[in-house]
């Protein structure tokens, strides 16, 4: 297995091009957060605009084909363009949006010839926001428990009239324009063949939203590298009331939901899809703390008083590169097109127990400063906080049990 990431020759002219365009395109107001939480409107709205320039350029899903707004970039040029990205301290793609991360791989896979031509180009065109609404009081885990009805009008037979409830969706940033809606469309149909997906505008009538004030703003991986600008922080609660919508945002058939929510969750699980590329991100806060138990004088001084407190700064440290291993054998293999059922969920459950490891390792080596939020005391622009709040955060991408029973199935085995 090769672990180099280094460019080949060929690939240092593109380098040099995204280099040129992220000088021109970037507003230098841009700034990256740790905490998704301290994403301004401000902030949210520059994020917006560069993902309209990617989109202009067929930047920001590269891979898709050009007839939807892509440019068929192969994998290599992805490579390139996503770390150039990274060296400059930009999320790629810069914000929380579902549709780009989720449901255009799902429409591509299993959306009518029509459905792909009206509803990909927008989102590659970073024209519209799109929020995930799956999960819902009585479906976490279990996704097929869906319980949010979207049933033909009797009247109207083209239309569906929604009534339910999603919890713990959407971002913390910016109205949605549309939902990646899945619900149960049959009341008689077996389970898993009772289910439609919608790409829904989120402005018809009957649809109330509601923020939830939760603890955490995203998991520690995300905190740790760029991708924390994908981060959606506080989440929400979507009510639907007799909502009408067409069966042109139907995505599929009415009954052909369980089948696009399968090709949506192999994304959100961790496997990258033939369209994508997911490199192995840069870790920005290890190296800090690596610095500040050698050179800051009060966290030198509490090692030197407690050198057992070496184990925490050994074990922090090594966590963080076997997960970089992961991501490295991960990518290899996606690269390489080399099969292997159940990678996405291996590396996804390592990260989710690292969390709660590695909140204990900073807040014992770091003691009092781990928890300061305060701008002008905190560690590294309060990031340790954020990384300490998001060690309790194991729910988004599935829970460790849900990433189990994923590996079981890939394995052939029972649960």
């Amino acid at each position: 297995m090769d672990f180099s990431m280094e460019y080949e020759p060929q690939d240092e002219l593109f380098a040099q091009e995204v280099r040129e365009w992220i000088k021109e395109n970037i507003p230098k107001e841009y700034h990256l957060f740790r905490d998704a939480y301290s994403i301004t409107p401000e902030q949210w709205e520059i994020r917006r605009e560069i993902a309209r320039r990617l989109g202009k350029k067929r930047w920001l899903l590269p891979g898709y084909p050009y007839e939807y707004g892509g440019c068929d970039m192969d994998v290599s040029h992805m490579v390139v363009l996503k770390r150039e990205f990274e060296k400059a301290r930009i999320a790629h793609p810069p914000h929380y949006d579902s549709a780009v991360s989720l449901g255009a791989p799902a429409i591509l896979a299993t959306g009518t010839e029509e459905q792909k031509k009206r509803f990909l180009p927008p989102v590659l065109a970073g024209e519209v926001h799109t929020w995930q609404l799956f999960t819902e009081p009585e479906a976490g885990t279990d996704e097929a428990n869906q319980q949010t009805n979207a049933l033909r009008h009797e009247r109207d037979k083209e239309y569906f009239v929604i009534n339910g409830q999603k919890m713990f969706v959407g971002c913390w940033r910016g109205k949605p324009d549309y939902f990646l809606l899945l619900t149960r469309s049959d009341l008689q149909a077996p389970r898993h063949q009772n289910l439609a997906m919608f790409m829904c505008p989120a402005n018809l009538p009957g649809i109330t939203i509601t923020k939830l004030d939760l603890y955490c703003a995203d998991y520690v991986h995300s905190i740790q590298n760029v991708i924390s600008d994908n981060a959606p922080g506080q989440k929400n609660q979507v009510f639907f009331d007799d909502v009408r919508v067409h069966q042109d945002y139907l995505i599929g058939g009415d009954h052909d939901g369980w089948k696009v929510a399968e090709a949506t969750l192999l994304v959100e699980h961790g496997t990258a899809g033939p369209r994508d590329v997911r490199t192995p991100p840069e870790n920005y806060v290890l190296p800090k703390f690596i610095e500040e138990c050698s050179n800051n004088p009060d966290i030198a001084a509490r090692i030197r008083e407690n050198p057992l407190l070496m184990d925490n700064v050994a074990s922090y440290y090594i966590s963080n590169q076997v997960g970089r291993l992961w991501q490295i054998r991960n990518f290899w293999q996606q690269t390489n097109m080399v099969r292997a059922p159940g990678r996405g969920p291996q590396l996804t459950l390592y990260q989710k127990y690292f969390g709660p490891a590695a909140a204990m390792n900073l807040a014992r080596v770091l003691g009092p400063y781990a928890l300061i939020q305060d701008d002008e005391r905190a560690l590294l622009g309060g990031s340790y906080e954020a990384l300490i709040r998001g060690s309790s955060l194991l729910a988004p991408s599935g829970t460790p049990e849900a990433q189990k029973i994923i590996m079981a199935r890939s394995l052939g085995i029972g649960r």
